[in-house]
């Protein structure tokens, strides 16, 4: 029996060790952007040039070329090792605020967010803030501009490709005019549908007394589905609410092509939710990405005391085709969780993004100051178990906001910072800096290691390393890099031959990067210098 058990006990720990290689995901490229105001990204995606992002900015020096007045829109272009090749900003006088962007078939792009100017970029604002669009050609020059709204604020929340061509965008809205046909109450949800060149085909409002737009999605049925948050039982509220007093619960809106609500549902527990993105799943259910302060109702395993609207939980939760809960998962810690993204994974788990001041609970990997934020991805399995996790950032305030997925194991990150130290080690420009990140496993580039046929020895090394490439490499398009273990580029070279050199003595002993590009693939090794 003692023998069995050994052996059982062994293959526990192989089976952990082997999980954990995996895990080991680690900055292979980091870059920041800015100037001396503050600067954040929310979209970012890589192309056959390098990075392309949308964010926000309101400087004026440094990396921004020009800023019309306050934040402005801020779409960068950089080539594969991070330099900037273009960038423009976009406004007036006042503020921009951006939410998301499109890359269009045609190579442009549209932008998305709020519009509170009358000048510069901006034109027929309708009164407070305006949805505004931007369309761009591939070289970020502006083509049209349009504002929808009313005389009341309208806030912008997503923009989306629709279901035969052109554009579905959501937000919140209090006005009853211009654009808005009819308003339930005092905030509603309002979806716009337009034309590929900004026309409105049709809009409608969604909502009773208080209710606030929060994601949308197409379905795979040809319509949409819309995750709203709020406390109305009014209007076209057709749900049972677990909180009406406070922020409210989270309703999910099921739509035809046209708008028509074809069913709905609401989530919550006895105090407060609000929802931050919604997608259809690969098996046809849905899941959302929600914060949450209870402890009652739809809500289980709240990490805080519950009702304290200083510590939110972020709240994962996962839906079959007609709305019902297969699971739901709440993460953090005793303190506070922002939520940032979630997004499916091609294996059928998840990833889901934000910041976090807590130490405790989920989160084992917070090395940020007291009372600062760092920022936190999680890898969910389908069933909403924790694969793995990276806390990302400095030891002050640090956000992630938006994410791309480039392979089975390797993540384009973007998000903010304010200083260098412990992940981050970039130039910084100026009060908050974009800070993108590119992350891969390591630990696959060794698995893989006796199909890509090119060895790096000697490997630890103390003076230099040879890196052999496979005789049927083409030399014409390879690239060798060598980064610091905080993603610093220190070395880079066209190879000229099948046998590459690299110098390390002059640096510290620890563990560094290398990543080989053959013309198809990056392949990343471990490198130890001692």
């Amino acid at each position: 029996m003692r023998k069995y058990l050994i052996i059982i006990l062994l293959l526990l720990f192989v089976t952990c060790y082997y999980q954990l290689k995996a895990q080991q995901h680690e900055i292979v490229f980091q870059q920041c952007y800015g100037g001396n105001g503050s600067d954040g990204a929310f979209t970012l995606t890589k192309n056959n040039q390098g990075i392309l992002f949308f964010g926000g900015t309101s400087s004026n020096d440094k990396d921004v070329s020009f800023n019309h007045g306050g934040l402005d829109y801020w779409l960068v272009q950089t080539d594969t090792l991070g330099s900037i090749i273009w960038e423009y900003t976009y406004g007036g006088s006042e503020n921009e605020w951006p939410k998301n962007m499109l890359p269009l078939d045609d190579g442009g792009y549209l932008l998305f967010g709020s519009a509170w100017s009358t000048d510069g970029d901006v034109s027929g604002l309708h009164g407070g803030g305006d949805f505004w669009l931007v369309r761009t050609d591939s070289l970020g020059n502006l083509l049209w501009q349009k504002c929808l709204g009313g005389s009341c604020n309208d806030r912008p929340l997503q923009l989306i490709e629709a279901h035969g061509g052109g554009y579905i965008c959501i937000g919140s809205t209090c006005s009853a005019d211009g654009d808005i046909a009819y308003n339930h109450g005092a905030w509603d949800a309002w979806v716009v549908r337009l034309s590929e060149s900004g026309e409105i085909i049709w809009e409608k409002t969604y909502g009773g007394g208080q209710d606030f737009a929060g994601s949308i999605a197409k379905t795979q049925d040809g319509g949409y589905i819309l995750g709203t948050y709020g406390s109305s039982t009014d209007g076209d509220v057709d749900c049972i609410m677990y909180d009406t007093i406070n922020v409210g619960d989270i309703r999910l809106i099921k739509i035809d092509s046209t708008g028509v609500i074809e069913w709905q549902d609401c989530y919550g527990g006895y105090d407060s939710e609000g929802l931050i993105e919604i997608e259809q799943t690969l098996d046809g259910g849905y899941v959302f990405l929600g914060v949450t302060i209870s402890t009652g109702g739809d809500v289980s395993g709240f990490h805080g005391p519950g009702g304290d609207a200083a510590r939110w939980d972020l709240w994962v939760v996962k839906l079959d085709a007609t709305g019902l809960i297969e699971w739901q998962k709440c993460l953090g810690g005793y303190e506070n969780e922002q939520a940032g993204f979630i997004e499916q994974h091609p294996d059928g788990g998840y990833l889901v993004g934000g910041n976090s001041n807590s130490t405790d609970g989920d989160i084992n990997c917070n090395a940020s100051l007291p009372g600062t934020y760092t920022g936190w991805l999680v890898k969910l399995d389908a069933s909403g178990e924790i694969v793995w996790q990276r806390c990302l950032g400095s030891q002050v305030n640090n956000s992630l906001s938006a994410i791309s997925i480039l392979g089975q194991e390797h993540y384009l990150v973007g998000g903010g910072t304010r200083a260098n130290g412990s992940d981050v080690d970039c130039d910084l420009k100026g009060q908050t800096d974009i800070w993108i990140v590119e992350l891969q496993d390591t630990t696959v580039g060794l698995k893989e290691e006796h199909q890509r046929q090119w060895q790096l020895y000697p490997n630890p090394a103390s003076t230099q390393t040879w890196l052999k490439l496979a005789e049927h490499t083409a030399l014409e398009h390879a690239r060798i890099e060598l980064y610091s273990p905080t993603g610093r580029l220190l070395h880079k070279a066209k190879p000229t031959s099948h046998f590459h050199e690299i110098d390390v003595a002059h640096l510290p002993k620890g563990l560094y990067l290398v990543r080989v590009w053959n013309g198809e693939s990056w392949y990343v090794e471990k490198l130890v210098v001692r």
